[in-house]
């Protein structure tokens, strides 16, 4: 039982490398960067680098192909995007040598547009907010003319909050709309999209499939997240709601989708309704949330590509509260500050089980406090 971890360097590899370490599997935890973050866990019995598979995509995939080649491990896990597409793209590379259970990279790729994935949703008559697609700036104008504000203008393939604008008005839209373009050196086919502001709080629903076929699911509500006008959720709450998890059931086998994804929706505060907002087709930031709460969708991963299949998990723990405090107080001092609700101040003392701190696995946490303190001077 042998798994290797990519992207190691990251707060969701070390949830990854933590639960399979907690099953007995030994791991093997790689980056590009020299003392990644997982590399430091109790669980990693041992690490290599690599190079970036963002500047290098073929040297890495050649250098990582070898390895595995060279050193028998089960089961190849990638945990960033930037690996899992690169990945999912040359599998056919590793298929004689390890088990990666990742679905078609083109598939991917769609499911991760989010144009896409809007007129997806209104094929399958899943509610998602009315969005706007932009291919000619002469257009913009008229476009802006007839627009309800608020709008969120959305970069078509990006994680986190990445590219992301709130717009009040037209003025604010036309200006933010071309600086984005500038800034991410954007060409007309991947302009962004223009969306409608739904209110709400925000909800994931969390699967594993095998190909097609639901094998274990889990939902969860922010309480907080950061940046706090839309960001990675700091804080959250394990919930259940069946209306989300039909739709994103829905989409997932639409696609016949092997393997984990995230789907996000939004409760529609005026509506009382689900609708979606994107699809995350790789493991996502609060995974941790899940593993706390009893889905153990690493270990459930490894063991349905090793077995070829898993025994489905359908029930959890309802009402469990996961963080990453360091993120999380970051909200907190900017919400506290926006808000003025002195109340929250009790928040940072609150216990919650958390995304990196242990007492049973320490050495992460040094490194994490580390980085971001040296992230913070520069």
């Amino acid at each position: 039982m042998s798994a290797i971890i990519t992207t190691a360097n990251s707060s969701k590899a070390l949830v990854v490398t933590r639960d399979l370490g907690q099953h007995h599997v030994k791991v093997t935890t790689a980056d590009h960067r020299p003392y990644a973050l997982s590399s430091l866990s109790r669980y990693s019995n041992q690490f290599f680098r690599y190079p970036s598979p963002k500047l290098d995509t073929i040297e890495f995939i050649n250098i990582l192909a070898k390895y595995v080649e060279n050193n028998k491990h089960s089961v190849l896990i990638p945990t960033h995007s930037e690996d899992t597409y690169v990945l999912s793209k040359y599998k056919y590379k590793f298929d004689k040598f390890i088990k990666l259970p990742l679905h078609d990279y083109d598939i991917m790729k769609r499911m991760d547009n989010k144009a896409s994935m809007a007129l997806i949703a209104e094929e399958l008559g899943i509610p998602a907010p009315k969005t706007i697609l932009i291919q000619d700036l002469e257009v913009l104008n008229g476009t802006a003319d007839k627009l309800e504000y608020p709008v969120v203008i959305k970069l078509r393939e990006t994680s986190s909050s990445k590219g992301l604008s709130y717009i009040n008005n037209k003025e604010d839209l036309i200006s933010a709309y071309k600086q984005t373009i500038v800034k991410y050196d954007l060409t007309p086919d991947n302009y962004p999209i223009i969306q409608e502001y739904i209110p709400g709080e925000g909800y994931g629903v969390s699967m594993l499939l095998n190909n097609g076929d639901l094998r274990a699911k889990f939902s969860h509500r922010r309480i907080r997240e950061y940046p706090i006008t839309g960001g990675p959720s700091t804080c959250r709450i394990s919930v259940e709601h069946h209306e989300m998890e039909k739709y994103a059931a829905k989409i997932l086998e639409h696609f016949k989708w092997h393997g984990l994804a995230m789907v996000e929706f939004k409760l529609d505060s005026r509506s009382k309704k689900p609708v979606l907002m994107e699809v995350n087709p790789r493991i996502w930031g609060s995974i941790n949330q899940a593993v706390r709460s009893g889905v153990h969708f690493p270990y459930l991963l490894y063991q349905m590509a090793v077995d070829g299949d898993v025994k489905p998990v359908l029930n959890y723990k309802l009402g469990v509260i996961t963080r990453n405090y360091f993120d999380d107080s970051m909200s907190l001092i900017k919400t506290i500050g926006k808000s003025k609700n002195y109340s929250l101040c009790k928040e940072f003392v609150k216990y919650y089980d958390d995304d990196i701190l242990s007492l049973q696995d320490p050495l992460p946490v040094i490194n994490y406090v580390y980085t971001g303190i040296k992230s913070l001077k520069t």
